[in-house]
């Protein structure tokens, strides 16, 4: 069997971190989403020059990325799935999973997929919310009726995971399918693209059968940036909860003058230094240093080549990427990517990208007055999430000293923002920031002063 990971286009509603990131290139535990995918089809058995990756946004990162492996086919932009199917559908009469790139599901769901009876299966979500934003399925009798895209819940009973496993005659009617949705829901509009659900809509109705497969594990499927913290999150507590004692490795040390309430795992060449305040399980990555009272409250992962220092803190659920410097009473919580800087009592909450720089006494407010998520109006819709109320700061960017953020904004990548600023909305990529005042200068003195 073979396999397909489609890479997506651009994705606006990945604000701030649309700009340089194809989303499967986004760090989960400081690897790029497209290792894990790549890793589990490796797990299941299918051979690395069984896989083919279909580039799309920013191929030049994809093929960067990829260059490890040797023998993974990678699949020019310009070439569309249904055309390439339409060249080649022989290469494939064995079978093949697809899976799209911004999706992420566990080993064992994969698994579950690969080995189902039927030789064309899809893997779904059982619905449990009213949300219409997803294609759907109708299941019947342990078999898929139907897809329909932004459906009701009185049209679907589940939702499409975003993996599939499809036989040749299925690929066949894919690569021949409208664009759009033939079949849909009255009123409903639809983008003019390739669905690979409107293609098995094809395969159904010709009297084929799909066999369901409904996922045990969490499926992640990115498309905010609030996603990269869900994401984060979930494997790093799954990851952390496998941590029994102590993991030390070469070249490491723990100081006798720490306190450790909890269980860590820590890499080459790492130290735990004096004063160092643990609570809960850690995992440090190589030649890193947390020393000089530094608190830690996990669970919490530090990639390699980074420092947490002079009393900085790290709340739950926080993934240091590597190469930061946190030090100096900084406090952060959330994902952070290569390269960031956070020093001089800055707090922190929420998704910062590769190298920006968190100036002194820069804060964030994460709690609206009314204790409500964020709402986010992206191209005339409105969303929110449990974390929609966090900062999100794109690559390269640098604040200045005291900003303060609202809840929820977003700052684009290589933006520059003037001292002081208080950052009430969202700003757009390559923007410069500079705060107005206006001052009031009159006389003064002692004998103003009363003498």
């Amino acid at each position: 069997m073979k396999a397909f990971i489609l890479c997506g286009e651009i994705e606006p509603k990945m604000f701030p971190f649309d700009k340089h990131y194809q989303i499967n290139s986004l760090p989960i535990l400081n690897k790029e989403m497209i290792f894990w995918q790549i890793d589990r089809l490796l797990k299941v058995g299918i051979l690395e020059s069984d896989i083919y990756v279909f580039l799309s946004y920013k191929p030049d990162q994809t093929r960067n990325l990829l260059r490890k492996y040797r023998e993974i086919n990678c699949i020019d932009p310009t070439l569309n799935l249904d055309v390439f199917l339409r060249n080649n559908l022989e290469q494939f009469k064995e079978g093949v999973i697809i899976q799209k790139g911004n999706c992420l599901i566990s080993l064992d769901d994969l698994t579950y997929l690969k080995e189902s009876e039927e030789d064309t299966s899809v893997l779904l979500i059982e619905k449990k919310q009213k949300s219409i934003d997803m294609i759907g399925a109708f299941v019947v009798n342990n078999q898929v009726n139907q897809f329909l895209a932004h459906a009701r819940e009185h049209y679907v009973n589940s939702e499409v995971a975003g993996v599939f496993k499809l036989d040749k005659h299925a690929l066949e009617t894919i690569s021949y399918a409208n664009y759009g949705f033939s079949q849909r829901v009255t009123g409903a509009m639809i983008p003019n693209q390739l669905f690979i659900e409107n293609g098995l809509n094809d395969y159904l109705k010709e009297g084929n059968k799909i066999q369901p497969v409904f996922a045990q594990d969490k499926v992640h499927s990115l498309q905010f940036p609030w996603d990269i913290l869900n994401v984060n999150a979930y494997y790093l507590n799954s990851f952390t909860k496998e941590i029994n004692g102590y993991s030390i490795g070469d070249n490491s040390s723990v100081s006798k003058e720490s306190t450790i309430n909890g269980n860590i795992q820590i890499g080459n060449n790492s130290i735990i230094g004096k004063n160092v305040t643990i609570n809960g399980n850690v995992i440090i990555g190589d030649n890193v240093n947390v020393d000089t009272g530094a608190i830690i409250n996990g669970p919490v992962l530090i990639g390699n080549n980074s420092y947490v220092k002079d009393y900085a803190k790290l709340e739950p659920n926080t993934v240091i990427g590597c190469e930061n410097r946190i030090g100096h009473n900084a406090e952060v919580e959330g994902v952070t990517m290569k390269g960031i800087s956070a020093i001089h009592y800055s707090e922190m909450y929420g998704v910062i990208g590769q190298y920006v720089d968190i100036a002194a006494a820069c804060v964030c407010g994460i709690v609206r007055f009314n204790d409500t998520p964020q709402i986010h109006k992206i191209n005339g819709r409105t969303y929110s999430d449990t974390y929609s109320n966090a900062i999100f700061i794109g690559d390269y960017t640098r604040t200045g000293i005291n900003n303060i953020f609202f809840p929820g904004v977003k700052v684009g990548s290589e933006c520059a923002l003037y001292p002081g600023l208080n950052v009430e909305k969202d700003i757009p990529h390559e923007t410069l920031v500079i705060k107005k005042e206006e001052h009031i200068e009159k006389e003064w003195g002692y004998k103003k002063y009363g003498w």
